[in-house]
């Protein structure tokens, strides 16, 4: 009888877990888990948990458990309601079974996972097949009575889309209609766009029009300074006037201004007259012209638009989101066709010699600059960059070198810098009034506009 008895009582150990009595203490062993503890034992993971003060289910070997004794009031488990609800606020619990998911478990009880692992005492997503899981009322996004879980903020965009125009070939069997769907308007509004009347509105192959795009630009970051401030300051002992914008600012918008007669007719404008008809806040004089047509000697880029080419080497170059940088010209060192010269760009004033090169003076010029009247003592008007988002042009009536103002350049903070014209060209006007007035008529100036809210184009 008793050997009965003793197989009947391993036989009920094996079979059904916690019909006989529980060990009141148990030494966790290297490999033990609280749940391999509970199931060995008959006794439940929550009730453990209470009965040791567990705040979740990380134990270490050595470490002695109590696996009975009364449960203080304010640890003892809640026990569960008919249809598996709890008296604590709705809570419920679920069995894990094969295949289940902390994440699946989640969405099928309308909680998010931070709640039920908040619920669970869990650090992580694992949980094993007969796990029993206290579930929070549906639509719990937090641990009921704790802190809101934290969450990852939102990474901020560094892109944003812009309507940019710009000036596409017609291809065979093109339409008005084929192309205002591709540029996402109206063929009437495409119309309107280009001045086109109602017999126009039949194209032709290499026909130009221009069309808007809606492309994707980084933000700008935040302004540093006004949009626009000219000084007159001592540099290096030489009196000079520097103009500063700030292209951080999106309504800043930096352009060649023409003559009213246009650009290479014959005719010029000074930088007064210049900055008097064209209504920009500033202008301060270009690049180099030929002395009897006023043709530009090198690219000029307006709204997106090549208006004149030649063998200048580089250029100050400005993207449509006010992005400047001093670039090699494309057009004479590339050989490249004049239709695929500044791509991207909307404005382009190829002049020089460089003069600053990353902070450095620079001595030795190319080869285009061979007129030997340019090294000479002049007046001088330079531009240069400070960074991608930091313009300054400076001018001055004092006779200096390239090399001088090359310095000049870099003891105001300038890295990048290239001469404009000089001489008797020299001149920067503010508020429509010559602050220094160039002697002569010039092809065309730099004219720095603020509260621009026309249209942005690109090549």
């Amino acid at each position: 009888m008793p050997r009965r008895t003793a197989l009947l009582a391993l036989l009920l150990c094996v079979l059904l877990p916690g019909a006989l009595a529980a060990p009141q203490t148990v030494t966790v062993k290297k490999g033990d888990t609280l749940y391999g503890i509970a199931r060995r034992s008959g006794v439940s993971v929550e009730r453990i948990k209470a009965l040791n003060r567990l705040k979740n289910n990380t134990i270490r070997p050595g470490q002695t458990l109590r696996m009975s004794g009364p449960v203080p009031a304010s640890l003892a488990p809640v026990a569960a309601r008919p249809g598996g609800k709890t008296a604590a606020a709705g809570f419920s619990t679920y069995t894990v079974r094969a295949g289940d998911t902390l994440g699946h478990i989640a969405r099928r009880a309308g909680v998010s996972v931070a709640a039920l692992r908040a619920a669970n005492g869990l650090s992580g997503n694992l949980i094993r097949v007969g796990q029993r899981l206290r579930v929070p009322p549906r639509g719990t996004v937090t641990a009921q009575g704790s802190a809101p879980v934290p969450r990852a903020p939102a990474p901020r965009p560094t892109t944003e889309v812009r309507v940019i125009y710009g000036y596409v070939r017609v291809g065979p069997r093109e339409t008005l209609e084929g192309l205002a769907r591709t540029y996402r308007t109206t063929p009437d509004g495409l119309a309107r766009l280009n001045g086109l009347s109602r017999v126009q509105r039949r194209l032709y192959p290499g026909q130009r029009l221009l069309v808007p795009r809606r492309m994707p630009v980084p933000i700008p970051p935040q302004p540093r300074r006004a949009p626009l401030t000219v000084q007159q300051v001592r540099a290096l002992n030489i009196p000079v006037h520097v103009l500063r914008v700030d292209l951080r600012w999106r309504n800043v918008l930096v352009a060649p201004v023409l003559p009213r007669s246009g650009l290479g007719v014959g005719v010029g404008a000074t930088v007064g007259s210049l900055a008097r008809t064209s209504g920009a806040r500033a202008v301060v004089n270009g690049s180099y012209f030929h002395p009897r047509s006023y043709v530009p000697a090198g690219d000029l880029v307006m709204q997106g638009r090549l208006l004149s080419w030649g063998r200048i080497p580089a250029a100050l170059a400005i993207t449509p989101d006010n992005r400047a940088a001093i670039m090699p010209s494309t057009t004479p060192l590339l050989g490249l066709p004049l239709e695929a010269s500044w791509h991207g760009m909307e404005t382009v004033i190829a002049t020089g010699p460089r003069i600053l090169n990353g902070g450095a003076v620079v001595r030795q010029y190319a080869s285009a600059f061979r007129d030997p009247a340019l090294f000479g003592r002049a007046a001088r008007s330079a531009v240069g960059l400070q960074s991608n988002r930091d313009l300054v042009f400076v001018t001055t009536h004092a006779k200096l070198t390239t090399t001088e103002m090359g310095k000049v350049m870099a003891q105001l903070g300038v890295r990048d810098a290239l001469l404009l014209d000089g001489g008797s060209s020299a001149g920067l006007a503010w508020n429509g009034q010559a602050v220094v007035n160039s002697v002569r008529k010039v092809a065309y100036g730099i004219g720095v506009f603020t509260g621009y809210t026309g249209r942005r184009y690109a090549r």
